[in-house]
């Protein structure tokens, strides 16, 4: 990411941050009208698009998931400076997007997960689970 755009990336964040607050876990995204992503939609509204959000540690990131199953992108990390991170994403056969990524900087770690996506507005949260409703969220924003 260019240095012009950190900023931006910041503030497209922070505008956003008041529905990260009001959904914060699985039942309240449910009961605010949320609705699981199939895997059709999935391919159709979010690969080969630049994705925004947090990881689970907290750090920015922004990532393109690719039509051949590989993942690309930055992540910010406070006191780190931005990493470079490549993976690849599968889907289950219960639906999940599973992801395997590698950071790479000073130190390289791998991070595996798989979740449903579902889909509030314009904007897409994971969850490790659909249906325990106090399962907590990461949402994820096209970037514009």
């Amino acid at each position: 990411m260019s240095r012009p755009t950190k900023p931006l990336f910041g503030s497209a964040l922070l505008l956003c941050a008041s529905l990260a607050v009001a959904q914060s876990n699985l039942g309240e995204l449910l009961d605010a009208g949320a609705r699981r992503l199939t895997v059709d939609e999935f391919k159709a509204e979010v690969v080969q698009r630049p994705i925004v959000g947090q990881l689970p540690s907290g750090a920015n990131v922004e990532i393109v998931y690719t039509k051949t199953g590989a993942i690309s992108g930055q992540s910010l990390v406070q006191h780190l400076g931005p990493m470079t991170l490549d993976g690849e994403w599968t889907i289950d056969d219960d639906g999940r997007i599973c992801t395997s990524v590698a950071f790479t900087r000073a130190a390289h770690q791998t991070l595996s997960r798989c979740e449903f996506w579902f889909k509030y507005k314009e904007q897409y949260f994971l969850s490790i689970s659909d249906s325990d409703r106090q399962t907590r969220l990461l949402r994820r924003t096209i970037k514009q």
